[in-house]
């Protein structure tokens, strides 16, 4: 090979300096490498512990999507009865908000609630506080 700058016959010497390391520290490098992509395979952005995570909220998705689609289901099929069905407006209108007809007389059973030993009142199942009969 000539020389770069032309001049005769020169040639170009690129002299390699050689750098020793010991085997301690290239080991040391290797393995510190070998953590660091470790590290980012598994903590990156798109690492497993994300992907992970981004799987259950999926599932949690899902499953909160297919409640919401049979309550809609639900709610159709009562909105389709609601306008064709003369029977399930009264329902609705006798069990939600207390309508009866002329001459009916509606009774309310109450029913005293169990007393405990020490004289106060024990909570039942059917036990409502915030709500009054």
């Amino acid at each position: 090979m000539k020389s770069l700058w032309g001049q005769g016959e020169k040639y170009l010497r690129i002299h390699r300096a050689a750098i020793d390391v010991s085997p301690g520290v290239a080991r040391m490098l290797v393995i510190g490498l070998i953590v660091l992509v470790a590290a980012i395979f598994i903590a990156g952005d798109v690492g497993l512990w994300n992907l992970w995570n981004a799987q259950k909220t999926l599932q949690v998705l899902e499953t909160d999507n297919s409640i919401l689609e049979d309550d809609i289901s639900y709610l159709r099929n009562d909105i389709a009865e609601l306008e064709n069905d003369p029977f399930a407006i009264e329902k609705v209108a006798r069990e939600k908000f207390g309508y009866m007809r002329p001459g009916e007389r509606v009774y309310r059973i109450v029913t005293l609630p169990p007393v405990n030993k020490n004289g106060r009142e024990a909570p039942t199942v059917l036990d409502n506080r915030d709500v009054n009969p």
